[in-house]
């Protein structure tokens, strides 16, 4: 599909992408930012889900790369996730095609604030890995557990996907943040290359988007898991907030209307 962009809707796009990019590495979620942007420009909805997918994976790879080398990703966790997240995302294509909407709307606008009052009153949360006073087996079964849930989330309504990856990963496998992060980075990214490569063999991504805003999603991803990496907690909880309040006005606003 052509498509031309006006100078401020290319600096509207760079801007998007890149923010989007710093708050993905951090704690997921970036979608949030750039699906709403690209409705802005008039994009034909089906055209929106792959110019997003596209132009967000490549800066994926490199939230995990900087992950990966400062050791955070809890390799067997991700891996198991991954392939569950698989089977939870077709479970939950098949809910969404006899469950109306607004039922998971209302449920996850009642889970949202629980969510928030966890990550705020809980001081210490997500500062330390304590994954290894979990037993390897229990491991396995969270891990598990995290990609059918998120993944059935996904697969149902999609929006903040990675962020209850993320809080599995946190509140389950007892990782820090980072770790937590890391590791959703990791478990995320086949379902993102996969789905990436079917977008781009149907046609349905607008290429002039994607060449522009993958420089600046790559550079939001880098600077947003350094930034992880070398804060930790203490800038991945007021992120997380940031996309747990954008989630919770999004279904509210979508379960109003």
């Amino acid at each position: 599909m052509d498509f031309a962009l006006l100078s401020w809707q290319s600096a509207a796009v760079c801007a998007a992408y890149f923010a989007a990019g710093i708050v993905d590495a951090v704690s997921g979620g970036g979608g949030l930012i750039t699906v709403p942007a690209l409705m802005t420009l008039g994009i034909p909805t089906h055209y929106i889900a792959g110019t997003n997918q596209c132009s967000a994976v490549i800066g994926n790879l490199a939230s995990i790369y900087k992950y990966v080398r400062s050791g955070n990703v809890h390799f067997r966790s991700g891996l198991v996730t991954a392939v569950t997240a698989i089977i939870g995302g077709i479970i939950g294509a098949k809910l969404n095609m006899i469950i109306p909407e607004q039922y998971l709307m209302i449920i996850m606008i009642l889970l949202m604030p629980a969510m928030a009052l966890l990550v705020l009153l809980k001081k210490n949360f997500g500062e330390e890995d304590r994954s290894e006073t979990l037993s390897g087996a229990k491991q396995l079964a969270f891990a598990c557990a995290i990609g059918l849930l998120a993944g059935a989330y996904q697969g149902f309504y999609g929006p903040g996907a990675g962020m209850l990856y993320m809080l599995g990963f946190a509140l389950l496998v007892r990782l820090s943040l980072v770790k937590a992060s890391g590791t959703e980075r990791f478990a995320t990214i086949f379902a993102g290359l996969s789905s990436s490569l079917t977008y781009a063999f149907s046609g349905l991504v607008i290429w002039q988007i994607v060449l522009v805003a993958t420089v600046f999603n790559f550079v939001g991803n880098y600077l947003g898991a350094s930034l992880a990496v070398k804060k930790g907690a203490r800038v991945i909880r007021p992120v997380l907030l940031f996309v747990m309040a954008l989630l919770f006005v999004k279904l509210a606003l979508n379960w109003i209307m």
